[in-house]
């Protein structure tokens, strides 16, 4: 028997959030290494440069189908979809789009009918738009209704969350002081929430700055691949008049990094099951509408702490930097949230994944 083809349907850019790409590339890597032959299947040529350099980072590369298409209309896809279909017969396609309404779905599906293919469909959801019509579904959702999903094969749970191996295990220590706290918003910051962070703890007025000085307490900032060029402009002079502030871009080993923090801050997303995978203690914030329950229900789970919206909590900077400089000298306050993060996660959601999906062919 041949090698399985797969198929991935994702983008990324400045809209779409880097997440989707990366959970996708995540799980790639386990299916290529369980023997599957995986395709990327892409809107256009921006999505395309970016999984060539996030798989560069990693050390590892896929093939491509870059289709030439608007990203948020993806029915355009099927003028060459179809064919691709009957001339490439995938085994399995995946998809990854928010994007996808009912109607791509049945013209999907009636396309497989039409051509007798053998291929299966799969889709990884966290919005709950409708019960959509794949043979697997895939929510790694802490909180999941039960019934809404009716899809042959239900991968449903944290337990499922897409993490790549370097997560998989860990020696995290939480450490009697905090010294170092780990800062992420993600692939963007389009409300710049870790500049204003940043300048809510060093400014000359802030009431956490003797603390955290007395402490030699230091900040480890992840600078997204898509953060607009001025704002990391804005970041490096920042870092480069604070010592205390270190900056991190293009990153691939990114649980190195979380190892070394005694607390983070992030946003909703795949970041916090990579911190939670580690158990790192983590207050979060949310910048969209699927973010919110989610990290709303980590936070009812006593695994982090969630501070508000970026887009509407005018007090969330404050909040943020309150909590982490009360938390600064509380090892058991850290400890408590560490050790309920990491038993809710294991980082081998993505191994869990590849091997249901080729035991479906």
């Amino acid at each position: 028997m041949g090698s399985k083809k797969i198929w991935i349907k994702a983008n990324a850019n400045e809209t779409i959030a880097l997440g989707h790409m990366r959970r996708c590339m995540t799980i790639a890597k386990e299916l290529n290494d369980l023997g599957a032959t995986v395709i990327f299947i892409l809107s256009d040529e921006e999505s395309r440069d970016i999984l060539t350099s996030l798989s560069q980072k990693d050390g590892v590369s896929y093939e491509t189908r870059v289709l030439n298409t608007i990203f948020s209309d993806p029915m355009e896809d099927f003028k060459i979809l179809e064919d691709m279909f009957v001339s490439e017969k995938p085994d399995f396609f995946l998809m990854d789009s928010y994007y996808l309404e009912k109607e791509f779905f049945d013209k999907l599906n009636d396309i497989i009918k039409k051509h007798s293919l053998s291929t299966k469909t799969g889709y990884i959801d966290d919005l709950y738009k409708f019960d959509y019509p794949v043979d697997l579904i895939i929510n790694y959702d802490l909180e999941i209704p039960e019934g809404f999903y009716s899809a042959e094969k239900q991968l449903l749970g944290v337990k499922y969350s897409p993490l790549r191996s370097q997560f998989s295990k860990s020696d995290y220590e939480v450490r009697e002081h905090a010294r170092k706290a780990f800062l992420s918003s993600g692939g963007t910051d389009p409300y710049h929430v870790i500049g204003n962070i940043l300048e809510e703890i060093y400014s000359e007025n802030s009431p956490c700055r003797k603390v955290l000085a007395y402490n030699d307490f230091g900040c480890l900032v992840i600078v997204g691949d898509l953060f607009e060029e001025d704002y990391k402009k804005k970041l490096r002079e920042f870092a480069a008049a604070n010592p205390s502030v270190t900056l991190y871009e293009g990153v691939s080993d990114m649980a190195d990094i979380m190892r070394q923090a005694d607390l983070a801050i992030s946003a909703g997303g795949t970041t916090l099951y990579e911190l939670c995978a580690i158990g790192v203690p983590t207050v979060v914030f949310s910048m969209a509408d699927n973010q919110m329950e989610f990290v709303k229900a980590f936070d009812k789970a006593g695994a982090v702490r969630y501070a508000g919206d970026a887009r509407y909590d005018h007090r969330l900077v404050q909040k943020i930097v309150t909590w982490g400089t009360a938390s600064v000298d509380n090892k058991g306050f850290r400890k408590r949230m560490s050790d309920k993060a990491r038993n809710l996660i294991d980082g081998k959601g993505a191994e869990r994944i590849a091997g249901e999906i080729l035991e479906m062919l």
